[in-house]
């Protein structure tokens, strides 16, 4: 495993808070297990397998949370 970071927090100093059953809180852990899982899926001397895995991975997390267009938007400005 890596280094330990330190939650994300917006502009107001609020972050998220995924601990406990819920369906809707299950359900996003296991979507960001899933991308992990995928951005891990590389073989680590292959430049080309990795480039696949990120934007594999990219596009995954785009898909499931609805954030394609506002990406779009930030890359390009």
């Amino acid at each position: 495993m890596g280094v330990k970071m330190s939650k994300y927090k917006n502009k107001d100093g609020i972050s998220l808070n995924y601990d406990g059953d819920d369906s809707h809180k299950v359900l996003v852990r296991e979507v960001i297990r899933e991308a992990i899982r995928i951005l891990n899926s590389h073989a680590i001397s292959d430049s080309q397998s990795k480039s696949w895995a990120i934007d594999k991975g990219i596009n995954f997390l785009e898909t499931n949370f609805d954030i394609k267009e506002e990406c779009n938007e930030i890359s390009n400005s």
